[in-house]
């Protein structure tokens, strides 16, 4: 099975076969350029429309961890321009968005785990951010950063309520005051002065 592939046998069976899938050409090295050089070192695969670097893929062996290939996978994303680059080992697919601010973790908009996910959503998501009509289009990218903000909305809402939930607390606010007064009132027959909530 799979497990057993080392990392030429992932990029033959596994990434040239997905990327034929979604449209690409993988027989044209115009088009999926392999072993693409960036400085001194190469991304595994730089997808290519109109001689412009549009996606790098890194590929390691099955089961190889991916966090430390990271940090140079966005550099050389970075260094080439490249919006849409993927860290993978076949079985799990990290997408970024380098040119954000953030670290690598915060980057990352998007991750596919082939044994955790639905083929059908595992599918959906693979066109979404690879297909070569999405990719030229720039449609990928704005799926990205669309999931990408709504990320950092989400993330700034709960980093937020805890500040606001302090703010309440520490200082009286007086729709809270009453909310508090009604209530005791409702439990107890008695409505107690706000001052005494305040004290409390």
């Amino acid at each position: 099975g799979l497990d057993s592939f080392d990392e030429a046998a992932t990029k033959q069976a596994v990434i040239l076969r997905i990327l034929s899938l979604v449209g690409w050409d993988a027989y044209d090295i115009d088009e999926v350029k392999p072993e693409y050089p960036v400085g001194n070192s190469k991304v595994d695969y730089s997808l290519r429309y109109s001689n412009t670097n549009k996606v790098f893929i890194e590929v390691k062996r099955v089961g190889e961890e991916l966090e430390k290939h990271q940090e140079q996978l966005l550099n050389y994303s970075f260094k080439e321009g490249v919006q849409l680059p993927i860290l993978t080992n076949g079985v799990a697919w990290w997408f970024y968005l380098p040119l954000h601010e953030g670290s690598w973790e915060q980057r990352k908009f998007y991750t596919i785990e082939i044994y955790d996910q639905a083929p059908e959503e595992i599918v959906n998501r693979l066109v979404d951010y690879l297909s070569k009509e999405n990719v030229v289009t720039g449609v990928a990218v704005q799926t990205a950063e669309s999931i990408y903000r709504s990320r950092q909305k989400d993330n700034l809402i709960v980093d937020t309520i805890p500040k606001a939930w302090n703010r309440i607390i520490s200082e009286p606010d007086e729709l809270l005051i009453e909310l508090i007064a009604e209530h005791t009132e409702k439990l107890c027959g008695y409505k107690p002065e706000n001052s005494r909530i305040e004290n409390f």
